[in-house]
């Protein structure tokens, strides 16, 4: 009788909480849109993120409980006011989905930390919102395209982040370049042995952070084709990084498309591998 009684009280108060959020979720809107942006770049930039994930829960999804999810944490950061990625606790997730969402949790807040809110305030604060849009997508469990969605847009970003604490494109050098001949994204004999030496760094104890591949071509032909071919060279890196046990997870892909420099420059015509690491 008790555990009937509970029962019920559980799927009242869930009616009770979903009825409370659809008129929430306008009323919280209404409030954003009459609130001026206070605080760094990074609350600015994360209540404008919040704020879009709201409005497109709203009136595209029709989901005003996760509407109202994403409008509150947006006046809080329009506020100047500290938001940190959502608990996962506080969310019913798949036990086998609960492992990777962690690992992902910890590596953002590491950033965080470490300074990416001053140093990546824009991408820091776009990684934070995805992560959020990943764990409530997932939550959800049923719409798969846009849960693949959010979670290839929070590692894309961290990739950025983690680049930006390092000191940027810029300043950092990679660790490897793997080179292709003209107009091609076919890995040869020596840039398969380079893929394999990359392998067996990236699974080595003494590395346990990302990759970030760059693919670059030189000016020979379209722009256009350029960057597609860019990112090619670097998906087939990470194709043939993921075939001998890297964690796809663990890769991020770039396409810089054209390097500056001479039209005609087999030097050019690379992916460069960046271990992202910073201390």
């Amino acid at each position: 009788m008790e555990n009937k009684f509970l029962a019920k009280s559980i799927k009242l108060s869930s009616v009770l909480a979903l009825l409370a959020a659809t008129g929430c979720a306008e009323y919280n809107r209404r409030v954003l849109d009459g609130m001026e942006a206070r605080g760094p770049e990074f609350t600015r930039t994360l209540a404008k993120e919040y704020e879009t994930l709201g409005h497109t829960e709203q009136h595209i999804m029709y989901d005003e409980w996760s509407a109202n999810y994403y409008y509150t944490k947006a006046i809080q950061a329009k506020n100047g006011c500290p938001v940190r990625p959502t608990c996962l606790d506080r969310w019913d997730i798949d036990s086998d989905k609960l492992p990777e969402l962690q690992v992902a949790r910890a590596r953002l807040m590491r950033a965080l930390e470490f300074g990416a809110w001053e140093a990546a305030p824009m991408m820091s604060a776009y990684a934070q919102a995805h992560f959020d849009c990943w764990v409530e997508q997932q939550a959800e469990g049923w719409q798969k395209e846009d849960i693949a969605n959010c979670r290839a847009e929070f590692y894309e970003a961290m990739a950025e982040v983690e680049l930006m604490l390092m000191g940027g494109v810029l300043n950092v050098a990679p660790s490897n370049m793997i080179f292709f001949d003209l107009g091609s994204a076919h890995l040869d004999a020596t840039a398969t042995a380079q893929v394999d030496q990359i392998a067996l760094m990236a699974a080595s104890s003494e590395f346990a952070g990302h990759i970030l591949l760059i693919g670059r071509t030189d000016k020979v032909g379209d722009a256009k084709h350029n960057k597609n071919l860019s990112k090619h060279r670097a998906l087939m890196v990470k194709k043939e990084l993921v075939r001998r046990g890297v964690s796809p997870h663990r890769i991020a892909i770039k396409a810089a498309g054209e390097t500056p420099g001479p039209q005609v420059d087999a030097h050019n015509r690379r992916v460069d591998v960046i271990f992202l690491e910073y201390k």
